[in-house]
């Protein structure tokens, strides 16, 4: 099963978002935190297989870099303000692997968090064309 970190600087929407996520019954662990100094403590401690990022923490600061080195199988959802969308080079840039609105329905975001899962493991796209292939005979 999966483990997420939500870090988010806001503790309304963070704390918010925690308990939207553990209700959905989705994942094994969700767990949460102010900024990306407290997630590497998390990741040290604890089996993390996607983080959820405010976006703009990823802009600021370099520690998600070296995290996603000690950890390279570590999944990465960009939570991003409302109105704007990151492109896939800024997305990658960033470090990310998917992307999600704060305001996105739970749904939506568990749908980001598999794509993270997916893109991290960057299949080769023949393995993915067989896969595909074989999921629609």
């Amino acid at each position: 099963m999966t483990t997420v970190l939500i870090v988010d600087p806001n503790e309304e929407s963070r704390l918010a978002l925690e308990a939207q996520l553990a209700e959905s019954n989705q994942f094994e662990r969700v767990l949460s935190c102010p900024d990306l100094q407290s997630a590497d403590s998390f990741l040290t401690d604890k089996k993390i297989t996607v983080i959820l990022l405010d976006a703009k923490q990823a802009a600021r600061s370099v520690l998600l870099h070296q995290i996603k080195e000690t950890n390279p199988e570590l999944g990465v959802v960009l939570m991003r303000d409302a109105g704007g969308v990151l492109d896939t080079a800024t997305l990658q840039s960033l470090g990310g692997h998917a992307q999600a609105s704060r305001l996105a329905a739970p749904m939506e975001i568990i749908a980001s968090v598999a794509k993270a899962l997916v893109v991290r493991l960057r299949p080769s796209s023949r393995i993915l064309g067989k896969f595909l292939k074989d999921g629609n005979s």
